[in-house]
């Protein structure tokens, strides 16, 4: 992407709607304690914006162009904006459900070791196992609702993961997500891209193609309708589309009309004379 566009991207009234879109997907699937790298790149980012309002101010955009940008940019918001509840939903269900899942199976073990945690020896007594069977019913309660208060946070993003084994775990899925949503909005994002690169090659055609067609009007300006044999040729040595040919005659005969006050009395009489 070339200096110019960043600089029209940058000094874009939806500009700050995208980038609050976009850091709000990467804080859903960015581990806690790398948040942080997110706020300081954000911190940094005002430098780069008024390096590009600079260059902006230089700059103007045609009409078309405009219009193409307008519309990109709002595509690209609603589109982020989407893959974020995407996201969201992904981790506070599928996310949790994993990592919960884990830890019942760590739970299971610990009970079947006699209480030791993984990683540690499996040194239990038969002392060791009376006292846990002597456990009181209250304190095994208490013990459980604490576990599941430890595993609810209240923003409602999921569970935070305090162990290697549940990071790695979350890590592992947070990138199975992220390859499976990117699959997802891939086509979209080329759908996008390929609408806005379709209205630029019919807005604004090739200097070499209209050569060719003005050319072509030069030695029929007197009367400057190609018929479909004329236009099937035109399509060949300039390799526009028949719909681009007839726009581009269509907006010549139009900005060249008042340099031929008598085109139309002369396009009546031919019409007379054909029928």
């Amino acid at each position: 992407m070339n200096a110019g566009l960043k600089a029209d991207i940058v000094t874009h009234p939806l500009y700050e709607q995208l980038l609050e879109a976009h850091v709000a997907c990467l804080r859903i699937a960015t581990p806690v304690d790398q948040l942080s790298r997110i706020d300081g790149q954000i911190s940094q980012c005002h430098h780069a914006i008024a390096k590009y309002s600079i260059l902006a101010n230089h700059q103007l955009l045609c009409g078309s162009s405009k219009e193409e940008l307008d519309h990109f940019m709002a595509h690209y918001v609603m589109l982020l904006k989407s893959f974020k509840d995407q996201l969201q939903h992904h981790v506070r269900v599928h996310a949790k459900e994993a990592v919960m899942a884990c830890w019942e199976l760590e739970q299971s073990l610990i009970s079947l070791t006699a209480g030791a945690a993984p990683g540690e020896g499996t040194g239990a007594t038969m002392s060791d196992d009376e006292d846990e069977q002597q456990q009181p019913q209250q304190e095994q309660q208490q013990q459980q609702q604490s576990d599941s208060d430890y595993w609810q946070d209240n923003l409602g993003f999921g569970p935070l993961i305090p162990t290697e084994t549940e990071r790695t775990l979350m890590e592992r899925v947070r990138q199975e997500l992220k390859h499976e949503l990117k699959q997802g909005y891939r086509a979209r994002i080329v759908d996008v891209r390929e609408e806005i690169l379709r209205k630029r090659r019919a807005g604004k055609l090739p200097g070499d193609t209209t050569s060719v067609l003005k050319a072509w009007w030069h030695a029929h300006s007197k009367w400057p309708y190609p018929t479909e044999d004329e236009k099937a040729r035109l399509v060949q040595e300039t390799g526009l589309e028949l719909k681009q040919i007839n726009n581009w005659f269509i907006n010549q005969r139009k900005r060249n009309w008042h340099h031929h006050p008598s085109s139309s009395t002369n396009s009546s009489t031919k019409a007379k004379c054909k029928r």
